[in-house]
């Protein structure tokens, strides 16, 4: 069984990636609105969201960065 994913597979995983950063950003603009505008939402409300973003961040970096080593094979494969 190959590792190769379909069209379909690929689609599928660049979306759920736009739609992670969609929700990172929304979080990160609520949690910056809430600390800009509320009174009563402190810092130490934000923090964890705050974490959260970062390491779904993270999260995203480590799965490029996979994507990326993984294209590099295949290309280097094909000039061989």
């Amino acid at each position: 069984m190959t590792s190769e994913k379909t069209p379909k597979d690929l689609l599928i995983d660049k979306l759920s990636r736009k739609l992670d950063f969609a929700e990172m950003a929304e979080k990160l603009l609520h949690v910056t609105y809430n600390l800009a505008s509320d009174k009563l939402y402190t810092i130490d409300d934000a923090l964890p969201e705050l974490i959260r973003i970062i390491r779904l961040l993270d999260y995203e970096q480590e799965s490029i960065m996979d994507d990326i080593i993984r294209l590099e094979g295949a290309v280097f494969e094909q000039n061989e």
